[in-house]
């Protein structure tokens, strides 16, 4: 990856983006093997086209296609990936004398030719590994710069053999995600477009990501890896260049390091080197005494340093290279994250994908999601392997933010079946996942590398050798986990696809909890905007498409419902409180288990890629659903938690309850202040209690325990906060009017029974 410098010095970075670009539907008879420059000649209609952007997106301005988000109208998109297209521009690249050009395209989805004044630069499979050209000698006054894709229908299909190819397609059906397209995994398409279930079958295709021209001198700069050697209170950092010299010459390479985020005296180092023509790899090192490092928000400030590269030959500036980075140590404990060699409890949710269009999604929208999670006391994002490598705004907001990353290779469910293991695969695995790396390595935010979502390493231990290498060689310094679940990682579905109630959460034991949650329609406002009115009550076709288990929904609904017959505002209010509730006992439960070594709760979801009634606690139209403010209050650092029995109660019952103190924070609090109160339904305190006691830092445990009547009536709550020097350091509240004891039936157990043949979760 050539990351885009933060100035331009020397180094000009030409934006190739924008909406000059032309998108042309190939002939019908498109040669398949190979695009020609004379096929452009017989493309009969040019319409305007963005880029970074999505053929879909730019048919739907264009009128050919409908608002792709409203009922079921993506179906009537399904024709474009039957054709070949063309996307053009005219490219103004002034060069002067001693000056090289070089092309970067960082996204393409996904099988791509390419072509530059009527040169063909080559084929490229891939939709994350990016495309490096050299221009130069190409160029004229006036470049034409033209990409033809081929439509998915003509995507690699035959690299699993024959019996999986099979079990691909009885999974399809069985299982229900991507059914339209069985032989998925023989790309690393993003698999979520496919079809899933919170998503249409809609696989794109585009520029989806950054193209642009970097004008350097005779020498540029290709790749920069950063390694940290730590000892004390002192860093090393060796800093590894890739040159690309048009010749031999003999240059001086130089680093300085200078506070980003902060001020600071500048350190800078230099040293010769001698080129042969073509590329070369340098190390150069540099030594920081009491670095200011980078932390997750919660645990100190996030600061950032900048790194200058330049590369000199007498006094002329060749290339030069600017990027941000974080200095942290970093290590998995077991299931314990350690940053700066201290504990770091993930509270977080699983990132998807913030558009079925990805190449839709800009900074300004990765920071309204970024934010949300940030107002959610959240410290962690793991990017599911259906999913995407995000664009780099997606990474540079959270190394400013202090959000940590999981991020996952883009690999995902292989249940009774297995990904290939031909060569052909492995090779095209192992090329992604080494530009992923190499994209992602210098970002501190990033603290973990996993194998993909929901397969088994050990059937696919092909596939997991191929990772597990490429990142010991290419980035060493990170943990990488094999897949996940695994290994005392827990996806807990008991709750929702097995229709146990939300207290079955407490049976969980795992680890780390990084998938949990219920679906809930999004606000009636957002459901007009995306589902026919027709449609809306009862609900029609476009609920299910748009996602909902309405079978589910239903039964979760039920407890929170007077009579089952009920309105549409009824329904989703009824929805939207057994989202909340269930969240609230699973972070709850998995919160005091810090107590026994959990490192972590990672809520599905935070987002959805379009409207839709899903696991999400904020919809797509990024409103938050009342789940999210659950979520906010129980992710604060500091968490008063209630555990007690969740049962029936009536009038004269004694309620019993433990309260518990989690601190994730690095300081303790002395002489605090516990105060519970019991409300009748009339509003009334009906007991109360005040505590003192002393917090200890990074802990989790209860600290007192009560045992009260309940008074006359019904529809009692619970509220205690935790207050230091007078101020509120949390707040929680309970309803004990809510009572869910709703089990299984034997068709359910049975259905769930056999649908974990094949889909076991």
């Amino acid at each position: 990856m050539v990351p885009v410098p933060h100035s331009e010095m020397t180094r000009r970075v030409l934006d190739l983006g924008g909406a000059d670009w032309c998108l042309g539907q190939a002939p019908a008879n498109a040669d398949l093997e190979r695009a020609t420059w004379d096929e452009i000649e017989r493309v009969t209609e040019w319409l305007p086209a963005t880029v970074p952007g999505n053929i879909h997106a730019d048919l739907v301005r264009a009128g050919r296609l409908p608002d792709l988000t409203f009922g079921t109208q993506a179906e009537a998109a399904q024709w474009v990936n039957g054709s070949c297209w063309w996307l053009v521009r005219e490219c103004p690249l002034p060069i002067s004398p001693g000056k090289r050009v070089h092309l970067i395209l960082r996204g393409v989805d996904y099988v791509s030719d390419l072509f530059f004044n009527g040169h063909f630069l080559g084929r490229h499979e891939g939709m994350f590994s990016p495309q490096i050209h050299e221009l130069t000698h190409l160029l004229r006054d006036q470049n034409q710069l033209a990409v033809r894709l081929l439509g998915t229908r003509w995507l690699p299909r035959d690299r699993s053999c024959g019996w999986v190819r099979l079990l691909n397609l009885i999974e399809s059906r069985v299982s229900s995600l991507s059914a339209r397209y069985p032989q998925r995994r023989d790309t690393l398409k993003c698999q979520m477009g496919f079809g899933w279930d919170f998503s249409p079958a809609l696989p794109t295709l585009g520029l989806w990501d950054d193209v642009y021209a970097i004008v350097s001198g005779d020498v540029f700069i290709r790749d920069m890896i950063l390694r940290q050697q730590w000892a004390g209170d002192e860093v090393q950092l060796t800093i590894e260049v890739k040159l690309d010299s048009s010749q031999a010459r003999a240059v001086h390479l130089s680093v300085s390091l200078a506070g980003e985020t902060f001020e600071v005296e500048p350190i800078a180092v230099e040293q010769p080197l001698s080129l042969a023509p073509g590329t070369s790899r340098h190390a150069i090192t540099l030594s920081v005494l009491r670095p200011r490092l980078w932390w997750p928000w919660d645990h100190g400030s996030p600061d950032l340093y900048r790194l200058t590269i330049q590369v000199m030959e007498g006094g002329q500036l060749l290339d030069s290279l600017v990027q941000t980075i974080g200095l942290r140590r970093l290590e998995l404990d077991g299931w314990t994250l350690r940053v700066n060699g201290r504990r770091v409890y993930a509270r977080g949710a699983n990132w998807v994908p913030a558009d079925i269009l990805p190449g839709h999604v800009t900074e300004t929208d990765y920071h309204a999601l970024i934010s949300l999670a940030r107002r959610a006391n959240m410290n962690l994002l793991r990017v599911w392997g259906g999913g995407l490598r995000e664009k780099q705004a997606f990474y540079d907001l959270c190394d400013r933010l202090g959000i940590l990353v999981w991020q996952e290779f883009p690999l995902t469910c292989a249940f009774l079946t297995r990904f290939p293991s031909s060569p052909a695969y492995l090779h095209l695995v192992e090329g992604e996942a080494r530009a992923i790396v190499r994209d992602l390595r210098n970002h501190p935010s990033v603290v973990l590398w996993c194998g993909g979502n929901e397969f088994s390493p050990r059937r696919n231990a092909h596939l997991v050798s191929t990772l597990q290498r490429v990142t010991s060689e290419e980035d060493p310094g990170r943990p990488f986990l094999p897949a996940s679940p695994a290994n005392g990682d827990s996806h807990y579905w008991q709750v929702w696809h097995e229709f146990h109630p939300a207290s079955a959460y407490r049976d969980d034991r795992a680890l780390f909890a990084s998938e949990f949650g219920l679906q809930a329609p999004p606000a009636v406002t957002s459901l007009r905007r995306f589902i026919p009115p027709a449609e809306l009550w009862p609900p029609g076709p476009s609920w299910t498409y748009h996602g909902a288990g309405l079978q589910k929904l239903r039964r979760y609904a039920r407890p929170f419902l007077e009579q089952p017959e009920t309105t549409l505002e009824e329904f989703v209010a009824a929805s939207q409180r057994a989202q909340a509730f269930g969240v609230q006992v699973a972070i709850e439960h998995y919160r005091r288990r810090k107590a026994q070594g959990v490192g972590g709760a990672l809520v599905w979801q935070l987002n959805e890629p379009w409207p839709a009634i899903s696991w999400a606690i904020v919809d797509g139209y990024r409103q938050p659903k009342p789940a999210f403010e659950v979520v906010r209050r129980l992710f604060a650092p500091v968490l008063i938690s209630l555990d007690y029995p969740l049962r029936h109660y009536q009038a004269g019952d004694v309620l019993t309850f433990d309260v518990w103190i989690v601190n994730d924070l690095h300081e303790g609090f002395e002489a605090c202040q516990v105060e519970v109160v019991l409300w009748d339904d009339a509003g009334r305190a009906a007991n109360r209690s005040i505590d003192r006691v002393d917090i200890g830092a990074d802990s989790a445990g209860p600290v007192g325990q009560a045992s009260w009547p309940l008074p006359p009536g019904e529809g009692w709550r619970l509220t205690c906060t935790l207050f230091h020097a007078g101020q509120a350091l949390s707040t929680n509240e309970y309803d004990l009017g809510v009572y869910d004891d709703i089990r299984p039936t034997w068709k359910q157990r049975l259905r769930t029974w056999l649908g974990n043949l094949v889909t076991p979760r």
